[in-house]
């Protein structure tokens, strides 16, 4: 009997007890490699990136209602950098709406601590530029460091992969940028020709069997080698993560959208502007890809996955349908944290009820059916489920390495 197909997507959550950043801590990385490149001339213990960053912030609490408060990360800040580079440009290749806005009040910098400048539109954008590098930098370390100290973790990662391939035939699509869940899943296939290191989408798109390995976002891996092809700015899979790479984004011509915003040609998607970042090879091959792989599943399992990305949101706004595929959220909360029909206000509850047409009012927990803190579910390795047969779904807060040591239980929640 043929098995059946088991697509995994995963998020930064699901990398987190190998050493990898949370969306958070990327964030803090950029502002701190910023610092050596962006002091402000005024303020040298501040950088440009931190004034904008904390410049959001206060525009958007100002304008808070009482006990919300919108949350901040990188992809906020970054795209708001590469939008005022554009706002902060002259002439025909000036978004329209530089007509009427223009930012106002950016302090002078020192660039690494010496060269005064005013910040204009070339500035700005290379501010967003270096930070996009910084993050390729960081992971790439984080990943040597976990190569060297986390194989524990990585035995009981790829155990757990292992077993979940005894069952399902398995795809899986990452959002991270790191390479923990590649090195388990190493021979799916990514489109990448371990030969030439070249991406050929037909690797993916003629494929004989599903399984396969999408980088959503890009990865540690994917590099533009100078001089390579007649496109220099291609990208090929370098597989040594101790190896020289070319991906300075900040030395390349950037792509500029019909809206007038520039963004970095860069290795990896990063902020916002997806749609003009994925216009790319492999990204846009990923994205197709990602339809198919999202119509032909079997059962979805969802690793540390937020639902904060609406571009991979959207592919599964058909998922529930006749065939009542089941949806498995592997994810974590602290100690307190309510179940999903509680009262904690989360992105969790938001993707459960409007990407997966769950009900909350359906949700049980060790046989309750009122709201309570996850706390027991996590101590007794059990889900909080869905009792409406018409959208299966498990949602599991105790981790995912937790989640490695009892494949058994994960499996039964995905037939």
């Amino acid at each position: 009997m043929a098995k059946k197909k088991l697509l995994i997507v995963t998020g930064a959550g699901s990398t987190l007890e190998f050493g990898m950043p949370s969306v958070a801590e990327v964030g803090d990385t950029i502002k701190s490699k910023m610092q050596a490149c962006f002091p402000l001339a005024n303020r040298p213990g501040e950088n440009l990136y931190g004034f904008i960053e904390q410049a959001i912030r206060k525009r958007w609490n100002a304008g808070a209602s009482r006990g919300r408060f919108r949350d901040l990360n990188f992809e906020d800040v970054l795209y708001t950098v590469f939008a005022a580079s554009g706002l902060l440009e002259h002439g025909p290749s000036s978004p329209a709406l530089s007509a009427i806005v223009r930012p106002e009040n950016l302090p002078d910098f020192k660039f690494f601590g010496r060269d005064l400048h005013s910040v204009d539109s070339f500035q700005m954008y290379n501010l967003g530029s270096y930070a996009i590098d910084s993050i390729l930098d960081d992971v790439r370390e984080r990943c040597r460091a976990a190569e060297r100290d986390r194989m524990a973790q990585f035995d009981l990662l790829q155990s757990f992969i292992a077993e979940l391939n005894s069952e399902f035939e398995v795809a899986m699509v990452t959002l991270n940028y790191d390479n923990v869940m590649h090195r388990a899943m190493s021979n799916a296939e990514t489109g990448f020709d371990p030969r030439t290191r070249r991406f050929e989408q037909e690797r993916l798109f003629l494929r004989p069997n599903w399984s396969c390995m999408l980088h959503l976002h890009g990865s540690i891996h994917f590099d533009m080698p100078i001089p390579s092809t007649p496109d220099m700015h291609e990208i090929f899979w370098q597989p040594d993560i101790n190896a020289v790479f070319s991906q300075n984004s900040s030395g390349r011509s950037g792509r500029t959208n019909p809206e007038g915003t520039k963004l970095p040609t860069s290795a990896i998607v990063a902020g916002y502007g997806k749609t003009t970042q994925i216009l790319r090879r492999p990204f846009r091959t990923y994205y197709a890809e990602l339809d198919r792989l999202v119509g032909a599943c079997d059962a979805l399992m969802l690793a540390g996955y937020g639902f904060g990305d609406p571009h991979l949101n959207i592919a599964f706004e058909r998922f529930r349908d006749s065939r009542r595929r089941p949806v498995a959220i592997i994810g974590y909360a602290k100690r307190g944290s309510m179940t999903l029909g509680g009262f904690d206000d989360g992105s969790l509850a938001t993707g459960v009820v409007h990407t997966f047409d769950t009900d909350l009012g359906t949700m049980r927990w060790l046989g309750h059916s009122c709201p309570g803190e996850i706390d027991e579910l996590v101590d007794l390795g059990e889900f909080e489920t869905s009792n409406d047969p018409s959208t299966p779904l498990g949602v599991w807060y105790g981790g995912m390495m937790e989640a490695c040591k009892q494949p058994d239980r994960i499996i039964a929640k995905l037939k």
